[in-house]
């Protein structure tokens, strides 16, 4: 199973300020990642998806892989919600303070991106889309480009 790190990982992004997961924080990361296997075995249409991005690999594959590791981002300038360069992802205190859903959304939207979602397509919405694949949106949010702000997927996020 894809890896929380709680201080026996030392991320590749170090240097950036990726770091383990804090104490207070690893409850509702591993709700999150819970989750998201949760999702894999149960919502088919997100194993399609994540299969159809440029790595082909299914959110089955993903969260059962051992080499992917989740950290936590310590620079508070950072106002995004998480990055993902490889098979590491790290999830920012945005991402925590908006709540469990919102974790596991922008869980889901980095596994796309190590997958290879908007690797030829930078600023593309393949990742936020996954959102959409992993049950936590509206398909009318797409379609219409207006967010509903009761569900954590959002039309204006890309990248």
């Amino acid at each position: 199973m894809m890896q929380i790190n709680v201080g026996d990982h030392t991320s590749s992004q170090s240097a950036s300020g990726w770091i383990a997961v804090p104490p207070k924080h690893r409850e509702m990361m591993r709700w999150a990642r819970s989750k998201a296997v949760w999702i894999a075995a149960n919502k088919p249409a997100a194993n399609v998806y994540f299969r159809s991005l440029k790595h082909g690999r299914s959110l089955s594959q993903i969260v059962a892989d051992r080499n992917v590791w989740i950290n936590f981002i310590v620079d508070a300038s950072n106002y995004g919600w998480g990055e993902t360069p490889g098979l590491e992802v790290a999830m920012s205190t945005r991402s925590f303070r908006e709540g469990r859903w919102q974790l596991l959304a922008s869980l889901c939207h980095e596994l796309a991106h190590t997958n290879g979602a908007d690797e030829d397509v930078p600023g593309g919405k393949q990742a936020e889309e996954a959102v959409l694949h992993c049950g936590m949106g509206y398909a009318s949010e797409k379609s219409s480009g207006k967010d509903d702000t009761f569900s954590p997927y959002s039309p204006a996020i890309s990248g």
